[in-house]
């Protein structure tokens, strides 16, 4: 009973490690392409300074260039963004759930076990604490009801035999 609710924690251990690791590879993948999303955006910020800069010395010279850089930057580092809002767990996430959904299950009933047990136990030695009690207050009932009574039913039990052999 024991080994059986080890052996079910042992299984939500397991599955809830695999969760644990799913959820730290999405969050990676995430981090990192949001890092190159921050790095991309940095660059489209640093270019889209550098095009103002150029852009208040001549009117309209090598300003275009650096201002088509820093809107394709920018667009770039939007498109990684979204990308990266939309990784999510595969399927492994899910079985690795119900693993874990069915070990705790296990859990609970093997508990319930236990508990049975241990009440039964309990119910057990209050029956004979009750029992000791009442030869200890009361030693002549209790001799008559233990030892009198099935020693005279058994002498009519055997007189009977005797009378049928006959």
């Amino acid at each position: 009973m024991i080994d059986d609710l080890l052996r079910d924690l042992h299984a939500v251990w397991k599955a809830d490690s695999v969760i644990a690791r799913i959820w730290t590879e999405v969050l990676a993948r995430r981090f990192g392409l949001l890092a190159l999303s921050g790095l991309i955006g940095t660059f489209g910020l640093a270019a889209a300074n550098v095009a103002a800069f150029f852009g208040l010395e001549p009117l309209w010279g090598p300003v275009w260039a650096a201002a088509t850089m820093a809107v394709v930057n920018l667009v770039l580092a939007g498109i990684v963004l979204v990308c990266s809002n939309r990784v999510r767990p595969g399927r492994e996430l899910e079985l690795a759930l119900e693993l874990r959904k069915m070990g705790l299950e296990s859990v609970q009933a093997d508990a319930q076990d236990l508990k049975g047990t241990f009440d039964a136990i309990g119910q057990e030695i209050r029956q004979t604490r009750d029992s000791i009690a009442g030869i200890i207050h009361h030693p002549l009932d209790a001799a008559t009801e233990k030892v009198l009574i099935p020693a005279a039913l058994s002498l009519i039990r055997g007189l009977r035999g005797k009378k049928s052999a006959a």
